[in-house]
Formats: C-alpha cells, sequence, structure tokens
C-alpha cells in the first residue's frame, strides 16, 4: 500500500509539472516512511481490539499524514538554508 501511495505522489508531480519529477531518494524515502508509520499505526490500533478495516484506514491515512509531513519539514529546511545563505553573500 506504501508503495502505491509513493506512486501516486510521484504522479501528481508529474501532473504539476514539477522541475524535479523522479528522485529515486526520495521515492525510497517516502516508501519506507509510509510503510513504517502505515504498520505501526495498525499494530496500535490491533492491539487495542478494533477491527481490521478501521486499523487499515487509520493506516492509509497515517502514511499519508507522515509523507507530508516529510515533505513540509524537509520545505522548511531548505528555506532555512537558503535564508542562512543569502544573509552570508
Amino acid at each position: 500500500m506504501s508503495l502505491l501511495g509513493a506512486f501516486v505522489s510521484w504522479y501528481s508531480r508529474i501532473k504539476a509539472e514539477h522541475p524535479i519529477v523522479f528522485n529515486f531518494i526520495e521515492f525510497v524515502d517516502e516508501s519506507v516512511t509510509s510503510a513504517f508509520v502505515g504498520l505501526t499505526a495498525f499494530m496500535i490500533l490491533d492491539s487495542f481490539g478494533y477491527p481490521w478495516g478501521i486499523c487499515a484506514a487509520a493506516a492509509g491515512i497515517s502514511e499519508n499524514m507522515a509523507a507530508k509531513l516529510l515533505s513540509m519539514v524537509k520545505q522548511m529546511i531548505e528555506d532555512r538554508f537558503n535564508y542562512i545563505n543569502k544573509g552570508n553573500k
């Protein structure tokens, strides 16, 4: 399921004509992060006795949120480095 989420993210970049359409490291990073967070969310909810349908839905939502959070943090770090580099010139 996480690979499908990473593929959808890649495809949305193509549709938005993002300058860097495909970066293998970002793809692997999104896939591993999504898989880890999704599996963790599924296992936590399953341990509380929730039905598997609810666990799977929560896993999918948490995978998406983790990927978005990762891209937001990456953008914040890039913006911060760009700000610092402009101040040094």
